[in-house]
């Protein structure tokens, strides 16, 4: 939709004799072609059809023929540990799954033994790739849970049109673990583990149909269909953006879209929806939405990528008027080329995040990261052949920001990005958070250390 009496972006991309066009983020000028087979030079113009008055600025090109990966660069505050250099997954997850008291890792067909993660065991034959031509088929999503009330770790792979899976740990027998489909099929590129009832077991967040949904295991046959639980109507869960916080302080945790908030029922309602509250956090959708007090004043503020093939970051700052009703103002972090953004950082495909307190400060900080070729090697998206970035950006909370807080991003790789998932965990118990990534690039650890005070 253009607005009218107003600036509208536009973006076009000629790659070999295929244009492709977006209006304000969205692929609305669908894609054509030229007649020259992809060898000729000539002219570059606009044809503007209709009547009515048409003004253009800030015009800019970008020679596409030219690619840069830029020198390898790793933070002085992670030490980089690369588990394999394959693309086998775009998610991790972190358990003790041969119960010697350390943390292990999965990505994918395998799970990385700990604490040195030299070793590796196959949770499921294992199969490779192509980051070109490729799209993976099953492991879009990681959770690591004890499902099956077993006492072992076992693991979930998810993902948007694809089987929901459990892989039932074997109980340290040297051999693949049973699968069985739980959920048939899930309509969101995003699903988290959060434990929404309150009965201290995770439970699986995520899209079913459509509707904003909660799964959990049924106790007497954990195995079999999961126990699916409607948070929203039809069309309430689009392919990106979820999150689970307290947005209004009452103890209990709510689901977010990128198009909406559902308010938790009290325990013992009769009520078979959520309460929904309309409001646009980008309206698009990101990757994993954040949600905490990100400027100090007791509200739960929302952080998130905007556009998870795009470009966009932003926070959403809570309000309530005198009446207690709940309103939120939108912060740009990131925006797209055109724009000043924090610490000149500027990057597409935010399509992985999470939240944790990276420096000790006891204030949780933003992890995010480009997933690299989101769509193969092609141009479906802008700028796919950017660095694949992972970053953390640092919440301060500064009286003088617009809100009453900045984010302040620092490079932790530009040689991985972040997949579906970025895992925050500290792995070793040295009371320092550590990143974990699996892309097409390869499974990695990026080992923090510890601040001082």
């Amino acid at each position: 939709m253009l607005p009218a009496n107003d600036w509208n972006e536009v973006q076009l991309m000629l790659d070999a004799d295929i244009l492709r066009g977006s209006i304000n983020g969205s692929a609305g000028l669908g894609s054509g072609w030229t007649e020259d087979d992809s060898t000729g030079f000539g002219a570059m113009g606009f044809y503007v059809g209709g009547t009515g008055e048409i003004r253009l600025k800030d015009m800019a090109y970008k020679d596409l023929s030219v690619r840069e990966l830029p020198k390898e660069q790793t933070s002085s505050h992670f030490k980089i540990q690369e588990l394999d250099p394959y693309y086998y997954s775009w998610g991790t997850a972190a358990a003790d799954f041969n119960h010697d008291g350390k943390l292990d890792l999965a990505a994918g067909p395998y799970y990385y033994l700990g604490p040195d993660y030299t070793k590796r065991r196959e949770i499921y034959a294992a199969a490779t790739f192509s980051p070109s031509s490729q799209f993976i088929k099953n492991s879009w999503l990681n959770f690591a849970a004890d499902f099956t009330g077993d006492g072992w770790a076992d693991v979930i792979d998810a993902g948007a049109g694809q089987p929901t899976t459990l892989y039932v740990n074997p109980k340290g027998e040297p051999r693949r673990w049973d699968a069985h489909v739980v959920i048939p099929s899930s309509n969101t590129e995003i699903s988290l583990l959060k434990d929404i009832n309150g009965d201290g077991r995770p439970d699986l967040v995520l899209g079913v149909g459509g509707v904003v949904s909660w799964a959990e295991p049924n106790p007497a046959n954990p195995t079999g269909p999961w126990v699916v639980h409607a948070v929203s109507g039809p069309r309430g869960a689009g392919a990106h953006g979820l999150g689970v916080g307290d947005v209004n302080g009452d103890g209990r945790q709510d689901i977010l879209t990128a198009t909406a908030w559902y308010e938790q029922p009290a325990k013992g309602s009769t009520q078979e929806t959520w309460t929904f509250h309309e409001e646009s956090f980008g309206g698009r959708g990101g990757a994993e939405m954040a949600v905490y007090d990100a400027n100090g004043d007791g509200l739960a503020d929302v952080v998130t990528a905007l556009d998870a093939h795009g470009f966009g970051l932003a926070w959403y700052e809570q309000k309530r008027d005198p009446a207690g009703k709940i309103s939120f103002v939108q912060h740009m972090i990131m925006d797209d080329f055109s724009s000043k953004n924090a610490g000149g950082v500027t990057f597409t495909e935010l399509h992985g995040s999470t939240s944790g307190d990276i420096d000790g400060d006891g204030i949780p900080d933003f992890i995010v990261g480009k997933r690299y070729w989101s769509h193969e090697d092609s141009y479906t998206d802008p700028d796919p052949h950017g660095a694949p970035v992972l970053y953390w950006y640092r919440t301060v909370r500064n009286k003088n920001a617009p809100g009453g807080a900045e984010f302040v991003p620092e490079l932790i790789h530009n040689h991985s990005g972040a997949g579906s998932q970025v895992l925050a965990m500290d792995l070793n118990g040295d009371n320092a958070l550590d990143v974990a990534v699996s892309t097409n690039r390869g499974t990695f650890i990026f080992w923090g250390t510890q601040r001082k005070k």
